[in-house]
């Protein structure tokens, strides 16, 4: 099961990224909008300038009408005026007749004359009234067409316009896009490495804490052993303490009625606070000359299977710690001094009558200044 430190990490980190998230997502809703705005905008600009493109091909299509209209008049004003002047002109009651008459060239060839070149005067007048409206007609259309022809090619650039404007929008659109896109990536990775740091630093935490606790509850077992080991050693010292007493009053008494050479009895038994038994093998290469047991018989080893021992200047706290090492029997050994033969190191466990090698602990602690835990 995780630890609920690390899923407080996970739960902060999934809220950050959530937050990021919903922040990042937001600005590209905004920037789709803004997008869309743009696009309608542009829809209505073209919308709004052909509308007034229309309106004014409208206008001008209608002044250009009412000029035909006005030319249309003013060409049947002009064929009313011919004819009426025509008519005038051939009346043989009107002012030509009489001069006519008044100078005897009634109904004479002149006369006859002169009515066929009013009459041509009069289709004449006709023929020129008529084009002068043709030609204002052809002038109209002409500019009607114009008007139309400018209109779709304004409505042409209109719609470049727009293209123009959807492109332009198009293109800033996508470029907003893939930078929010980009930070939105960039600030979710730096999100997971921030807590993943943090959750790395919590979980080395937890593991040396779990270390130390370990470390704690194997000390206070071993403890607990090595306590339940001594008041056991206690209790069976107490029942054996007769027994021993009389075998090394016997001990004595036959160490003094032997006459071989060599040890004798009393030279390979000993008998001391914590240890009651045989000598050491290794006497036999030398003891130290202090050390002695009840009855004065020199018991301790200067030697390891014969290999000299020499003082380190170490002691056994200075390398495990107080109250960390206790021999068998309970007692405490941080002021037994730690010996040295080669490269091996040694401490004397009385209450085991032998050495006790210790040399990897005496060498991580010379190497980093630490050691294992006694044991």
């Amino acid at each position: 099961m995780e630890d609920e430190r690390l899923s407080v990490i996970n739960q902060q980190k999934q809220d950050a990224i959530n937050q990021s998230n919903n922040m990042y997502n937001g600005l590209l809703t905004d920037n789709e909008n803004i997008y869309n705005q743009q696009l309608d905008y542009a829809n209505q600009y073209e919308q709004t300038q052909n509308e007034a493109l229309d309106k004014q091909l409208a206008f001008q299509q209608e002044q250009i009408e009412k000029q035909k209209q006005e030319a249309q008049q003013i060409k049947e004003t002009e064929a009313k005026k011919a004819k009426n002047d025509y008519t005038s002109f051939v009346n043989p009651y009107g002012y030509q007749a009489e001069q006519f008459a008044s100078q005897g060239l009634a109904n004479s060839g002149v006369s006859e004359t002169a009515k066929l070149g009013g009459w041509n005067t009069y289709q004449n007048r006709l023929a020129t009234a008529n084009k002068a409206m043709q030609d204002a007609f052809t002038e109209y259309d002409n500019a009607i067409n114009e008007a139309r022809l400018n209109n779709d090619v304004q409505k042409a650039q209109n719609a470049l316009n727009k293209l123009q404007m959807q492109l332009e929008y198009a293109q800033n659109y996508y470029s907003n896009k893939s930078t929010i896109s980009q930070n939105q990536l960039s600030n979710n990775q730096a999100l997971d490495s921030d807590y993943y740091n943090r959750y790395q630093t919590e979980y080395n935490n937890i593991q040396a804490e779990k270390e130390r606790e370990e470390a704690i509850r194997q000390f206070n077992e071993q403890l607990a052993l090595q306590q339940q080991q001594f008041e056991y050693q206690k209790t069976q010292d107490v029942l054996a303490q007769q027994n021993w007493e009389k075998e090394y009053a016997l001990a004595q008494q036959q160490a003094r009625s032997s006459s071989s050479g060599g040890y004798s009895l009393s030279d390979t038994t000993i008998y001391t606070n914590y240890y009651k038994g045989e000598l050491n093998p290794d006497t036999q290469y030398g003891t130290f000359p202090n050390v002695k047991d009840k009855n004065g018989v020199r018991y301790q080893p200067n030697n390891v299977d014969g290999n000299k021992l020499s003082n380190s200047n170490l002691k056994v706290k200075d390398v495990f710690g107080k109250n960390t090492a206790y021999g068998e029997s309970g007692a405490s050994l941080d002021n037994q001094s730690i010996w040295k033969a080669g490269n091996k190191y040694y401490v004397w466990d009385g209450s085991i009558n032998n050495y006790i090698d210790i040399s990897s602990q005496v060498g991580s602690y010379i190497n980093n200044g630490v050691s294992s835990a006694w044991g």
